[in-house]
C-alpha cells in the first residue's frame, strides 16, 4: 500500500493546500462513515515540513495493533502445539501391538500343557477308581489322597482355559465368558483345597507318630467330615470371590503403561481390581503361604520323631526273640513307607507352589514397564503354571511308589479292566465258575 493510501490529506475542490484546524479535522472525521473514520484514525502520520495537512502520531492505536498481532501469533502457536501433540498421540496409538510371545513359543507351551493335561486326567482318574473299588484302601490317609486326586482332576480338566487365555486367546477370548470366570474360581479353589489337604495330611501323620492312641480315635467318618469342611472353605473363600472378580473382555492396548493393558483378555475385571489386590495380600498368605511353611516344619518334626522312635526300639531289641525282631522289621518298613509317602507328597506340592509363590511376589513388586520385562513376566507365569501341572501329574505316580498296597491294587484293577476289554469270554466264564462255587461250595 502506498504512502498516500496510509495517510489522510484534506483536499480542496481546486486541489490547493489547505491547513485545517484540529476542530475542523474532528468535524470532518465525524462526517465520514465509521469504516473510513477508523481507517483514517489508524493511519495518522506525523506532520512534516514537506507534507502538510497530515495528522499527528497516535501511540494507543499502535499499541492496539501490536496487541492484536501478539494475540494472533499466540493463538496460532497454541493451535500448532495442540496439533503436534494430537499427532504424536495418534502415532502412539497406531503403533503395531506386539504380544509378549511368538507362535513357536505358544506351540511349544501348548504341547507341554496338553500332554500334562492328558497324563494328569487319566492318572488321577485311575487312582480315584482304584481307591473307590478297593476294600483294602479305605483308611483315613487314602481318603485324603482320594480328595487330592479329585482336586487334581478338576485342575487338569480346566487347564486348557489357561493355555488358551495365555496364547491364542490373549487378545480375544472366543469361548463364552462362563469358561473364564469358572476357570478362575475353580483354579483358586483347588489351589486352596490342595494346600489344606497337604497340611492336614502332615498333621495326621504327626498325630499318628507322636500320639498313636489319639490317632486310633480318629475314624474314616471324621476324615470325610474334615475333607468336606475344607472343600466348603475352598469354595467359599476361593471360588466365589474369584469367579465374581474375573471375566473376559477385549483389553485396551492403546496405553501400555496402564496396569491392565498388558493383561490377557480373560483376567480380573478392572472395576474389581481392588478386591483382587486384597485377595493377594490377605487370602494368599493365609491359604497358600502359611500351609507351605507349616508343611515344611511338620515334615521335619515327623522325620525327627520317627528316627528317635527307631533308635529307642533298636536299643530294646532282643536278638533271642525272633518274633519280636520280625515285628520290629515290619514296623520299621511301615515307618519308611510313611516317611517316603509324606516326603513325596510334600515334595510334589513344593514343586508346584514354590514357583507360584515366587511369581506372585515378583509381579507385585515389579514396576518396570519395558517390553522385555513384559516378556519375562509372561514366560515366568507360563513356566510356573507348567510346574504346577507337572506336580499334579506326579501325584498319582508318587502315591503308588510310596505304598505297596496301592501298587498292587492298581495293577489288579488294570488287569481286571484289560481282561474285561480284551477277553470278555474269560471274564464271563470266571463269573459263572464263581457263581457255581458259591452255590455248591466246591472249587471247580
Amino acid at each position: 500500500m502506498s504512502l498516500t493510501a496510509l495517510t489522510w490529506r484534506v483536499k480542496s475542490p481546486v486541489h490547493t493546500e489547505h491547513k485545517l484546524s484540529p476542530s475542523d479535522k474532528t468535524r470532518e472525521l465525524r462526517l465520514l462513515p465509521p469504516v473510513q473514520r477508523e481507517t483514517l484514525q489508524l493511519h495518522y502520520l506525523p506532520r512534516t515540513s514537506t507534507y502538510r495537512g497530515y495528522c499527528t502520531f497516535n501511540h494507543s492505536v499502535v499499541l492496539h495493533i501490536f496487541l492484536r498481532l501478539f494475540t494472533m501469533a499466540t493463538t496460532f502457536a497454541t493451535r500448532m502445539l495442540l496439533s503436534t501433540l494430537e499427532n504424536a498421540a495418534s502415532n502412539k496409538t497406531t503403533l503395531p501391538f506386539r504380544r509378549p510371545f511368538d507362535d513357536i513359543t505358544a506351540t511349544v507351551v501348548a504341547g507341554i500343557l496338553i500332554s500334562f493335561m492328558v497324563i494328569g486326567f487319566f492318572g488321577n482318574l485311575l487312582t480315584i477308581c482304584v481307591i473307590l473299588t478297593s476294600s483294602k484302601l479305605g483308611n483315613i490317609f487314602n481318603q485324603f489322597i482320594l480328595s487330592l486326586c479329585f482336586s487334581d482332576l478338576i485342575s487338569a480338566c480346566i487347564s486348557w482355559v489357561n493355555l488358551y487365555r495365555r496364547t491364542w486367546g490373549f487378545d480375544d477370548f472366543a469361548p463364552p465368558n462362563f469358561f473364564c470366570w469358572f476357570y478362575w474360581g475353580a483354579d483358586i479353589c483347588t489351589s486352596y483345597v490342595t494346600a489344606m489337604h497337604i497340611l492336614s495330611f502332615a498333621i495326621l501323620r504327626l498325630i499318628s507318630v507322636w500320639k498313636p492312641f489319639v490317632f486310633t480315635k480318629i475314624t474314616v467318618v471324621h476324615g470325610r467330615i474334615w475333607i468336606l469342611v475344607m472343600w466348603v472353605i475352598g469354595f467359599t473363600c476361593g471360588f466365589i470371590p474369584f469367579a465374581y472378580i474375573s471375566g473376559a473382555s477385549t483389553p485396551d492396548r492403546s496405553d501400555l503403561s496402564s496396569a491392565t493393558a498388558r493383561w490377557p483378555a480373560c483376567t480380573q475385571k478392572f472395576e474389581t481390581i481392588h478386591i483382587y489386590k486384597q485377595m493377594i495380600h490377605i487370602a494368599y498368605p493365609f491359604f497358600l503361604y502359611a500351609p507351605c511353611v507349616g508343611i515344611l516344619f511338620m515334615s521335619i518334626a515327623i522325620t525327627s520323631l520317627l528316627l528317635g522312635n527307631r533308635m529307642e526300639k533298636t536299643k530294646k531289641r532282643t536278638m533271642s526273640v525272633v518274633s519280636d525282631a520280625c515285628k520290629q522289621e515290619k514296623e520299621v518298613k511301615k515307618e519308611r513307607q510313611a516317611i517316603l509317602q509324606l516326603m513325596l507328597i510334600v515334595g510334589s506340592f513344593m514343586i508346584g507352589y514354590i514357583p507360584f509363590t515366587i511369581f506372585e511376589f515378583w509381579t507385585v513388586g515389579n514396576t518396570d514397564e519395558s517390553f522385555q520385562t513384559w516378556q519375562t513376566e509372561w514366560m515366568f507365569g507360563t513356566v510356573q503354571y507348567i510346574f504346577m501341572r507337572f506336580s499334579e501329574c506326579l501325584n498319582p505316580i508318587f502315591y503308588n511308589l510310596a505304598s505297596a498296597k496301592m501298587r498292587s491294587e492298581t495293577v489288579l484293577f488294570l488287569k481286571r479292566k484289560l481282561c474285561k476289554c480284551c477277553f470278555p469270554a474269560k471274564v464271563l466264564s470266571r463269573a459263572d465258575n464263581s457263581s457255581v462255587m458259591s452255590h455248591t461250595g466246591l472249587q471247580l
